[in-house]
């Protein structure tokens, strides 16, 4: 970390939460002006709405880095692609049984082989990038939200 000239150590020695960790760590390093901005771009929540093939999402409400106020429960409720499965236990990347070995893989294997075997991938509707553009001089037409693109992006006709 010495070695990285936008960290300054002695406020890395300083760190007692993850978030002033974000602050002085993950923001310079990544180019971010707070935590906050880093945070949103990290988030999940406008990809959650953007996912248009099966997802399957575990989360354990225990985790001590992705906590369940930080969840895109709206977005997910929103987006019939995408299967939230919370547990109470966990951890971060856990989710261990007895005997060493690691629960999630059945799940998951479970919901792999469904979607392979009842989902038509190819009846998922396309959309184009014409149908996306939002033309304003056109009646009854609204601005349509683009959960990827972070601005709205507006072509009047001239």
């Amino acid at each position: 970390m010495s070695k990285n000239t936008r960290v300054d150590v002695a406020e890395v020695q300083k760190v007692t939460y993850l978030h002033d960790f974000d602050r002085v760590v993950q923001g310079p390093t990544w180019g971010y002006p707070t935590e906050g901005a880093y945070y949103r771009d990290a988030s999940c929540c406008d990809s959650v709405l953007a996912v248009r093939i099966p997802l399957f999402a575990i989360h354990a409400e225990d985790d001590p880095i992705a906590v369940r106020e930080a969840l895109p429960l709206q977005e997910i409720k929103t987006n019939p692609f995408v299967v939230l499965c919370t547990t109470s236990m966990g951890g971060h990347l856990s989710w261990f049984e007895t005997g060493g070995g690691r629960w999630f893989a059945k799940p998951v294997t479970r919901f792999l082989a469904k979607m392979a075997s009842s989902v038509d991938l190819a009846n998922i509707p396309k959309i184009s990038k014409e149908d996306r553009l939002i033309i304003l001089d056109e009646p009854n037409k609204v601005p349509l939200f683009e959960p990827m693109r972070r601005k709205l992006q507006v072509i009047t006709r001239l």
